[in-house]
């Protein structure tokens, strides 16, 4: 890491931005290592061969639910100062809701607009709506496992403060606010409002762009691990896990509605 970081001050960005981002959370070997186990498992023929219900790739750029693959992807649902981050925001019950690792080739991306669920706050979309202290319900934390420099590389880019606008794209003239490319150095990590307008710009690059995309979400927001209620963690995923990191993974004790 090549300095600590504000969490306070990370926490209160992310709120009023919609995103912030946290240079070198992860050691860059981390991040190769992480990247090398992404483009290991893309290459298993298994993983192309398997049954579709068991949902392994999409699309030939998502891969599902990395924590089942590889304890290192495990490991990054803990990692400081992230987790600590996380549960600033969404609260000490928290779970994660998906893994995913994105492989993006040259001349792809996902380059429409879009938020990552239904709009929350609708009634913000208002003369005289409030916009302060609206809460968080779920949060992408990205990381950069190869360098996205420059916007050649098809960099993630966000619209800040549209998570704040009760609207959802498409992209139009009077969006909220100029669109901004969060360029980064592999093992940096930017956390993305579930509710901020974004997307991956076009790898304009002759060279594969890389990113673990941990999801999470307050207690109330549902795991999105398909086929859904028939999921079960498989063997083997909790083997020697910490109380929070089985939290995160959604071991809750009972709660109000059961």
């Amino acid at each position: 890491m090549d300095r600590p970081h504000d969490l306070a001050g990370a926490t209160e960005a992310f709120h009023r931005d919609g995103f912030v981002i946290l240079p070198s959370a992860l050691p860059p070997a981390a991040a190769e290592h992480l990247r090398v186990l992404v483009e290991q498992h893309f290459q298993d023929p298994q993983v192309h061969a398997a049954d579709p219900e068991r949902d392994l790739v999409r699309g030939d750029v998502s891969l599902m639910r990395m924590f089942e693959h590889d304890q290192a992807f495990r490991d990054v649902i803990t990692a400081e100062p992230l987790a600590t981050l996380v549960e600033s925001i969404l609260g000490p019950d928290c779970h994660v809701i998906s893994q995913n690792a994105l492989r993006i080739p040259p001349g792809g991306g996902i380059a429409n607009w879009h938020i990552d669920d239904t709009l929350f706050f609708p009634f913000l979309d208002g003369a005289g709506a409030p916009r302060e202290n609206i809460p968080c319900f779920a949060l992408n934390m990205m990381v950069a496992l190869s360098g996205i420099e420059h916007e050649q590389y098809g960099p993630t880019q966000v619209v800040p403060r549209s998570h704040l606008s009760g609207r959802r794209p498409p992209y139009s003239p009077d969006l909220p606010g100029e669109p901004r490319s969060l360029l980064a150095r592999a093992g940096d990590v930017y956390l993305v409002n579930s509710q901020t307008w974004h997307r991956g710009a076009p790898n304009r690059s002759g060279r594969t762009r890389y990113v673990l995309t941990t999801a999470y979400g307050r207690r109330f927001i549902s795991q999105r691990f398909y086929p859904f209620i028939g999921y079960r963690l498989p063997e083997g995923v909790l083997e020697g896990a910490s109380n929070r990191l089985a939290r995160f993974l959604g071991q809750h004790g009972k709660g109000p509605y059961g």
